[in-house]
């Protein structure tokens, strides 16, 4: 079976990635949008949205919208998922997330939707949470980084693209500052992190 041209190419970025360390720059280029969901005093979801550059975005759209209709139906979605979002578990979805200074697994990824907005492929989907929030405030830092060298994205989020959707149980601010994930590699870009700082009320 002849695979897709943008899944090819992936392949051969990942396979060739060690050999051209050296000489690394970005192949694809991403911004993102986040929101934050607040139910009562816990913090219960996080949602991620990620808009692809435009050679890539075509690559993507030419190997599953195959009517070019400007949408994926639910089997092309299936698909997409399959051929181009799911190995990104190998690569922690390109997230990293700390709770309280410390290193928190991401559960397992939720409402994985791709569509087209505008020509560009869109990702969206969310990180489900049980974050109980007291008095005492709890602080999230959020990098979303590549840590190969593949992968482009924001430098720094800008604050439009970042949403806290809460109710009045929840005091909680953002700002945007220095990531203290280190990098893998001399050199690497390391985009800002977000950080969340949360008090219950």
């Amino acid at each position: 079976m002849k695979l897709p041209f943008a899944r090819v190419a992936y392949a051969l970025i990942l396979i060739l990635a060690p050999a051209a360390a050296a000489y690394a720059h970005p192949h694809v280029f991403i911004t993102s949008h986040v929101v934050f969901d607040f139910e009562g005093t816990n913090l219960t979801r996080i949602s991620v949205s990620w808009t692809f550059d435009e050679l890539f975005s075509q690559m993507i759209i030419a190997d599953y919208d195959r009517g070019r209709k400007g949408s994926f139906s639910e089997a092309e979605a299936a698909e997409l998922k399959k051929g181009a979002f799911d190995n990104l578990k190998n690569y922690h979805y390109f997230l990293a997330l700390f709770v309280d200074g410390k290193h928190t697994p991401l559960p397992p990824i939720q409402n994985f939707k791709p569509s087209i907005d505008a020509g560009r492929l869109v990702y969206s989907f969310s990180l489900p949470l049980q974050i109980k929030i007291g008095t005492a405030g709890r602080e999230l830092r959020l990098t979303i980084y590549d840590d190969t060298y593949y992968v482009a994205f924001d430098k720094m989020i800008p604050a439009q693209d970042i949403e806290l959707r809460s109710g009045t149980d929840v005091a909680s601010s953002v700002s945007i500052e220095k990531t203290k994930v280190k990098a893998e590699w001399p050199g690497q870009f390391m985009p800002d992190q977000i950080v969340l700082r949360m008090k219950g009320k």
